[in-house]
Formats: C-alpha cells, structure tokens, sequence
C-alpha cells in the first residue's frame, strides 16, 4: 500500500469530518501507574526547576475512532505547559510550536499480531527493543519538533521511516495531549485486536554538540532525545550506569502484572543489548513467544547472519558482544569474500539492525556479517 506523505495526511486532515462534529467512539485505553518515571527504577529527573518528574510520567494512553480520523490521547502526571524559557545551550531560542514541550512519546503499532512480520527497531536515541519476537508496523510520534525529529529518522531508518508519522498540530488540554491520524495512513481501522508499545523520553531541544564523536565516527544519532548520563544535569536525567545500553526512555505502558524496573532494566551492559518492552493489547491475548537463535562465531563462521533485509533495514541475528551503534560491518558472500557493509544503528536482543552503506542491492538473508571487535585481533 502506498503511504501519504506527512503533507498529505495534514490535507486529509484539514477535510476530515472533525470539523462537522463527527462521533468518537472509543477503540481501547490503558492506564499506568503513577510515578514511575525512573526508568529501570533509579533515574534522577533532570534538574532544570521548569522540569517536574510528572512530565514524564505517563498515566493514560487510549485510542479513539472519529470518523476518518484515529484519534491517540496521552495522559500524563503534570498539566502541559510553557517553559519559562526556550533557550537551553544556545543563545537563539528554539523555535517549539507543537505545543509539547518536555516530552517524547513515541506510540508503536503492531497492525497484523504476526510476530517477525514487521520492524525492530526504535526511533533513534530511545535504546530500548521489543520483546519476544514482536514488531511493529507503524508508528505515531509526538514531540515538540516534528520536522528536525523526521529528518533525523530518515537518516537513520531510510524507507522505513515512511511507516512513522510525527504528529503536527497537537492539542493539549490538562495533563492530555491528542493526535490525530487518518485512519487510511495505517491500512485499515484500528480493532482491539491490535498492539501498541507506548514510550516516554525527555525531549532535546538542540543537536547535541559532541562535534569529536561525530569526526571520530562514534557519534550515536538520536531524534532529538534528552540524555541519560550518571549525574543529572539541567537537562539530563541521572542515574545512568556505565555503557550504552541504558535505555533513554524512562516510562513504558505495559502489560497488567509487568513491573517496569525489571522490564526497563533487562538491557546487558556487556553485550550492549537493550532492554526488551512488550506490547498491549486490548484484547488481552498477545502473538505467541518467538524464541530468539544464536549463531556461535566459528573460525569461518561469523557471529552474526542476515535474517532479513527490508526497505533499505539489515536485520542480522547472532551474538551482539563487543557490537555498538554505528560501527560498520562487512557483510560476506556464499566465498566469504566481502560484498557490502552495514552501519549499526541499534543493539537488540539476539542481534543488531543496520542499514546498508555499500552493496546493498547484494545483501541476502543467509549471507555472514563481520565486526571487528576491538581487542579481538586482526
């Protein structure tokens, strides 16, 4: 199915029958625990006094038909609100006009309940994975700069991003923000049947300044995510432990029964896997367990396999250690002999997603993916 453009869905919009009043019906709705913005359990808020721990602090997520429009509503700890200024690093101010102002809340939709049959990944920046096997094949994000936050996905994802919509024009009322989406954007009407993943992390206003990361090739891309570091900062949340595994989104919606501190914090700082969020869904009955196959690294055996290649993403399965985001691969044919190279753009449970940065057009499902591991050899 051929996807509007984010141009297309506001003119869609524009025309839906909002205007003329059309009736809401509710799909399904999830509430969350309150004050549980800490992540794995032990995040520090950021210090900037503007900032309360219940900005994050996700309360309520439901799903609404209206009309041709899929109405999304989040409910947070704290009423939504101005900043008293909107300045942070740099001396021009920023130009914030979606009426969120704190936040990112990224919604993940899994449309068919076909474990494997969708994607992996996460926006950029969010270090967090799905668990058992489930994918998501669209997804809504809300966040105080639309625009800049696309292009960086689109770099980072390439066509996969056509299935991620960054939602313009967000109404607030309270603690209450809304989306809407026309329905078409997700091939058919919403149903209870469907899963979602809904994350919150602390918005960046700015490009990170990290110029040496980025000219030594180790600069990790993020959609404009706030950080989490070991010691909070004005705007930073605290408490990170050493690595980049750590997930940067510090409260998930999740299943009755779930704790978040165990969910949150299953990420391995050895490995560099990140932790693993299963969806809800309003029906109660999840896709069934997909288990997750090793490779084990031989002498003419790579670590790592393609398992799927997929708008321009390179799924790869096996063992991750010593793997991080951005480091580039080679991807070996049927002789062993190098005929493209993958950038790492996420560690996840059981392997890594990459996208192609030579040879694409020659990268298979079956072929071998080597890292050179630092302090492994040649």
């Amino acid at each position: 199915m051929r996807l509007a453009s984010p141009l297309t869905l506001l003119a869609m919009l524009q025309l839906s029958p909002l205007a003329l009043g059309a009736e809401r019906a509710l799909v399904v709705s999830f509430d969350d625990p309150a004050g549980d913005a800490n992540g794995p359990g032990y995040y520090d808020p950021p210090g900037d006094p503007d900032i309360l721990p219940g900005d994050f602090d996700l309360r309520r997520f439901a799903v609404f038909l209206e009309g041709d429009t899929v109405v999304f509503e989040v409910t947070l700890g704290e009423n939504v609100r101005f900043p008293s200024s909107m300045q942070r690093n740099n001396s021009t101010p920023v130009n914030l006009n979606n009426n969120i102002f704190y936040q990112n809340i990224d919604i993940y939709l899994d449309t068919d309940q076909t474990p494997g049959s969708g994607y992996t990944m996460c926006i950029p920046g969010r270090r967090v994975a799905f668990a058992d096997g489930q994918t998501w094949e669209y997804a809504v994000v809300l966040t105080p700069q639309p625009g800049p936050a696309r292009a960086v996905t689109e770099d980072v994802l390439g066509q996969v991003a056509r299935h991620v919509v960054f939602a313009d024009h967000l109404q607030t009322q309270g603690r209450t923000i809304t989306a809407r989406v026309p329905w078409t954007f997700f091939g058919g009407r919403p149903t209870k049947d469907w899963g979602y993943s809904v994350h919150v992390s602390g918005s960046r206003w700015e490009r990170t300044f990290a110029v040496v990361n980025r000219i030594a090739g180790r600069h990790e891309p993020d959609a404009y995510t706030m950080p989490v570091l070991g010691v909070r900062e004005a705007w930073t949340f605290g408490g990170a432990p050493q690595g980049k595994a750590n997930p940067w989104v510090v409260d998930v919606l999740l299943p009755q029964g779930m704790e978040q501190a165990k969910v949150l914090g299953s990420f391995d700082v050895k490995t560099g896997a990140y932790a693993r969020v299963p969806f809800v869904y309003g029906s109660g009955v999840a896709p069934p367990v997909v288990p997750v196959a090793t490779v084990t690294a031989t002498a003419a055996t790579p670590a790592l396999s393609v398992v799927d290649v997929s708008e321009g993403v390179i799924s790869m399965r096996g063992s991750s250690k010593g793997v991080s985001v951005m480091q580039i691969g080679k991807v070996l044919g049927p002789d062993g002999i190098p005929v493209a190279k993958v950038i790492v753009s996420q560690v996840i449970e059981g392997g890594v997603v990459g996208r192609a940065v030579e040879g694409g057009d020659q990268i298979r499902p079956g072929m071998g993916v080597e890292f050179r591991i630092p302090g492994a050899g040649p």
